[in-house]
């Protein structure tokens, strides 16, 4: 039997009706390169079917024990039946984007049925009305628990399901640990107890080494916050209509910027990252949104991201989670773009170095390795509290969650995917995620909320076209700008033209007469 990870299992208690813990990664197609014509959904599903193998939970389903006494287990779904995940719908005409952001928010809010496998995949056809993709374009909506995977395992299926090629393509590499056939049904209860029994025993000692390696670095930086309290340096408290508790429907759109612009504004801020870009674009739109609305708060805004802990990142796991998460200032205090980029890019700098004294695989060890009872209990808090959003002090205001795409195109049966993204998880006190993702030369943001905090996407997402211009034009003009001094500089170190000596006229015929 494989057990969950304590932090698996997490993902588990911290589900709520209105608020599961599951994505919904979306790919969108253009079939102009698929040989012999358009694609029909029993090739598509034959083609996901043949790649099942490629990670064992597609075939699992979760045990859970009674009461959250012992750490949940995967079981082989003895009645899988792949009709029921993989289900084939259309867009109502003209298929334009809105009607698929609206189809994408749906399958989104609803809860995933944990007692078969915890994935569905949606092929919808239909997306004929939309300006950036030609007509017959098609999407594939993989929606997952994230107690099944993170977005590195999300990216890592990403790749298995594709190819390199249009007409003859060849799968990427993916390591498989043991046949998904070999797993054992579900095991019998008393045979769970026993295993509950052992995880609550053998959990402290698997804490202990963690423990000591964390507990210290952050009882130092208790007593450094319990000192700044005192002298009163500590930062004021924001709150926003995105730390509240959600509704159980969501509203998701994107956005989708050039990469060569992204750089672009990168190279005007010495040592900034394309990280930086984002968390700086992503301030400056949140700026936007919630000056339009008399509701923009004088202290700066904070985004909690997801880091992927895993030791080996070269390693494929098509399964489970290895992540922690930091805190980076948005500086939606400041209105300059280009000084709210050097702003986060010298605050990013300062949590990376924090993240890394204490060790993010270290407190990701933590609740690994938690006994299951406190794991239970520790689920049920960040649920009554909204994981530190809906109290008096929010730690955070958004989520950013960054997971790079391929750089190369790749192709589904000869579809060339042309887009990438994700309707993310929001939960009680984190009522907006901005997915980061890219592909096809593109990045792409993409927010997602609920109707009463969002209540026009659209709106939200212009702020962030806006918030891209403004940066953009700033950085285009410091390089402007840049420019005179450089090329003055370079005048002024250059040597010195020396004249090239003037040829003599060869002497006539009628002068040597002379």
């Amino acid at each position: 039997m494989k057990k969950l990870s304590g932090q698996d299992a997490l993902f588990l208690h911290i589900d709520q009706p209105n608020a599961g813990t599951h994505g919904t990664m979306i790919y969108i197609y253009d079939q102009e390169s698929v040989p012999g014509g358009a694609l029909r959904f029993k090739q598509i599903l034959s083609h996901i079917e043949q790649r099942l193998e490629v990670a064992p939970f597609f075939r699992r389903k979760i045990v859970q024990l009674p009461f959250s006494l012992g750490y949940p287990y995967w079981a082989l779904d003895d009645k899988f039946d792949i009709n029921f995940h993989v289900r084939h719908s259309a867009l109502p005409k003209p298929g334009d984007w809105r009607q698929f952001c609206i189809l994408a928010s749906r399958i989104q809010a609803r809860q995933i049925d944990l007692s078969r496998p915890p994935w569905e995949m949606h092929i919808i056809e239909g997306l004929d009305n939309i300006d950036w993709l030609p007509k017959g374009s098609f999407a594939i909506l993989t929606k997952g628990h994230h107690a099944a995977m993170d977005g590195s395992a999300f990216a890592e299926l990403t790749w298995a399901l594709h190819d390199l090629e249009a007409k003859k393509g060849h799968r990427a590499p993916v390591v498989r640990k043991g046949s998904v056939i070999t797993q054992e049904i579900a095991p019998t209860t008393l045979t769970l107890l026993m295993h509950a029994l052992q995880d609550n025993l053998a959990a402290p000692l698997r804490m202990a080494g963690p423990a000591a390696k964390v507990l210290p670095k952050l009882g130092a930086m208790a007593l450094s916050g319990v000192g700044r309290l005192l002298s009163g340096d500590m930062p004021e408290a924001v709150k926003t209509r995105f730390n509240a508790k959600v509704s159980s429907q969501r509203v998701f759109d994107s956005v989708i910027v050039d990469f060569g612009k992204v750089k672009e504004i990168r190279a005007a801020v010495p040592g900034a990252t394309v990280n930086d870009v984002v968390l700086a674009v992503i301030g400056g739109a949140m700026r936007k949104f919630l000056q339009k609305h008399k509701e923009l708060p004088k202290a700066t805004l904070k985004a909690v991201a997801p880091v992927n802990t895993r030791v080996d990142k070269s390693a494929t796991t098509t399964s489970g989670n290895n992540i922690s998460v930091v805190t980076f200032p948005l500086r939606t205090d400041i209105a300059a773009p280009l000084e709210r980029l050097r702003a986060v890019h010298e605050g990013t700098a300062q949590t990376k170095e924090t993240a890394s004294a204490v060790g993010a695989s270290e407190l990701t060890d933590l609740s690994r390795f938690a006994p299951p009872a406190t794991l239970a209990f520790a689920g049920r808090l960040v649920t009554m509290t909204g994981a530190g959003g809906t109290g008096p002090f929010p730690l955070h205001h958004t989520s950013v969650s960054n997971v790079p795409g391929p750089t190369v195109p790749i192709y589904l049966l000869g579809a060339q995917m042309r887009y990438w993204s994700c309707v993310a998880p929001i939960v009680d006190g984190m009522g907006l995620f901005h997915a980061v993702t890219s592909c096809d030369g593109k990045l792409i943001i993409s927010p997602t909320s609920t109707p009463e905090m969002l209540p026009d996407p659209a709106e939200y997402t212009q702020c962030l076209r806006d918030s891209v211009a403004e940066m953009s034009k700033a950085a285009a003009a410091a390089v402007r700008k840049a420019l005179p001094a450089v090329s003055r500089k370079a005048k002024a170190k250059a040597p010195a033209a020396v004249a090239a000596p003037r040829k003599k006229k060869p002497a006539t015929a009628k002068a040597a007469k002379g």
